[in-house]
């Protein structure tokens, strides 16, 4: 504890028992030392002060520069989704927003955060409530009836801004959840762009098995005519059906892997998984080089750190009102009425009744349990910084990692393009050699099955750098939406509607 700390709680202390000696003196009136404990309730409550810890939230120091650098790094990664240059898929991510049910439920939390933080503004303001009452009494021979009409108001006065503390931590939670709803929408329309690119290159990978089947199908035809007019051994007969069994397995495992990927993108638009999805038929160019931006500017950009901030916050409100629960309460109540044996009566100016009391609260003795209360909201608030500080270590974690498969993407791309024609070209020498005895069939078929996996893996390399671009947009905190103005009307607009929603 510091200086001015002890100074403050040894001159509170001196204050307390110089108003007890006051208080002790036997000649006082009752009521006075009635006033006078009441009094040192008040200044032993004051006096259970304790130091609060500093406010100041210290986030990891990140470099100037991203260490796995690509180029252009200036500016925002807004409008990745019209970048995509999928028009299908900008339809999907509406119905998504619209229908799916996590999404949904998110909505719903934060319509609930939002009424917490009315319930706890509405603390802070008085209370007045109208009732009336009528009622009969008697011991059998004198019988008698009463009727009542009051107004009862209440109001506790917040001295120490303990309930301006509550509402502030409620509004500062209707905060976080109204980020935590953005980033559920982001992760919601990157979620559907990853399952449409998967679901695209499944079918792509199905429609090469298919090509593959159909040619080692019309083949094995061949060489069965051949082998029928002794032109062809056994054995080019028995590697070609065992190729083409191979390959019709593989084809099934695709078809199967196909479904799969059509079913989770139809969960993620709130549908029934039918399996009946169009897709297109190629996956997309990759955009050019998207803006990363500095280390600094993702504290500010990224919704789940901006989220793990202000749950920070309302966790220090959260303290400051367990520390002051410990202080004296003060409350006014009223009432104001008229009461009176007949009905007819209740209006007339001598059946008035009124009251107006004012109460003082101190706690005393709770066997620790209010300072037990105040030591687990500061153990909260430590958790809350805790976690900040590794929602901001893992974001940037996502960041240099999706920078560093962008790079190494690229290089395995183009080198999976070579790959592509070369094989190709040793496919067709391959048919031709063995046209002219120059090879065995075994030949041929490894060269087929090189260039189907060439063309396979080729594939797959794209839907990769794809899958990578949309983690490092949703890594640096970009939205699908072309600017700011477009995000705050979309989630203005969908808690609008939600709203006026029964």
């Amino acid at each position: 504890m510091s200086a001015a700390s002890w100074t403050r709680r040894w001159e509170w202390t001196n204050r307390v028992q110089a108003f007890r000696n006051r208080i002790s003196n036997p000649h006082r009136k009752p009521l006075q030392q009635c006033l006078a404990v009441a009094l040192l309730g008040l200044l032993a409550g004051c006096s259970s002060w304790v130091e609060l810890p500093d406010r100041e939230l210290q986030a990891p120091n990140p470099p100037e520069q991203w260490l796995s650098r690509i180029e252009r790094l200036e500016g925002q990664p807004q409008g990745w989704l019209q970048r995509l240059q999928a028009p299908k898929l900008a339809e999907l991510v509406e119905q998504a927003l619209q229908q799916n049910p996590q999404l949904q439920n998110t909505r719903a939390l934060l319509a609930e955060a939002e009424a917490q933080a009315r319930i706890a503004g509405a603390e802070r303001q008085p209370s007045l409530s109208a009732g009336a009452e009528a009622g009969r009494s008697g011991t059998g021979s004198n019988d008698r009836s009463q009727f009542s009409a009051t107004l009862t108001f209440g109001w506790e006065l917040d001295l120490w801004n303990k309930l301006s503390d509550s509402a502030r931590a409620a509004e500062i939670d209707r905060q976080a959840l109204l980020q935590d709803y953005r980033s559920a929408r982001l992760s919601l329309a990157a979620g559907v762009a990853k399952a449409w690119f998967n679901s695209v290159e499944a079918g792509q990978q199905v429609g090469l098995s298919q090509q593959l089947v159909s040619v080692l199908a019309d083949r094995l035809d061949v060489l069965e005519e051949g082998y029928q007019a002794g032109l062809v051994a056994a054995l080019d007969i028995h590697l070609a059906r065992a190729n083409l069994a191979a390959e019709r397995s593989r084809l099934s495992t695709r078809q199967q892997n196909l479904g799969s990927s059509v079913r989770q993108l139809e969960l993620l638009l709130g549908r029934y998984p039918a399996n009946r999805q169009a897709l297109a038929q190629q996956l997309p160019p990759l955009p050019e080089t998207i803006p990363a931006g500095l280390p600094s500017e993702l504290l500010q950009r990224r919704f789940d750190i901006r989220a793990a901030e202000l749950r920070v916050q309302s966790s220090w409100a959260r303290l400051d009102r367990r520390h002051k629960d410990r202080f004296p309460s003060f409350s006014l109540t009223g009432s104001y009425g008229r009461s009176s044996d007949q009905l007819d009566q209740l209006l007339r100016g001598e059946s008035l009744v009124w009251s107006l009391l004012g109460g003082l609260s101190q706690p005393l003795l709770d066997g620790g349990r209010l300072e037990a209360l105040e030591a687990q909201a500061l153990a909260q608030a430590q958790q809350r910084e805790a976690l900040y500080r590794d929602t901001v270590l893992k974001a940037f974690d996502e960041v240099e990692t999706a920078l560093q498969q962008e790079r190494q993407l690229t290089r395995f791309v183009e080198q999976s393009q070579i790959s592509v024609v070369e094989f190709q070209l040793a496919e067709q020498l391959a048919a031709e050699q063995y046209r002219a005895g120059l090879v065995q069939y075994i030949t041929l078929l490894e060269a087929q099955r090189s260039a189907f996996e060439a063309r396979s893996s080729y594939t797959q390399a794209l839907n990769q750098q794809l899958q990578n671009r949309i983690d490092l947009y949703l890594a640096l905190g970009g939205d699908f939406e072309t600017s700011t103005a477009e995000v705050e009307l979309a989630v203005e607009n969908e808690l609008t509607s939600l709203q006026g929603t029964p």
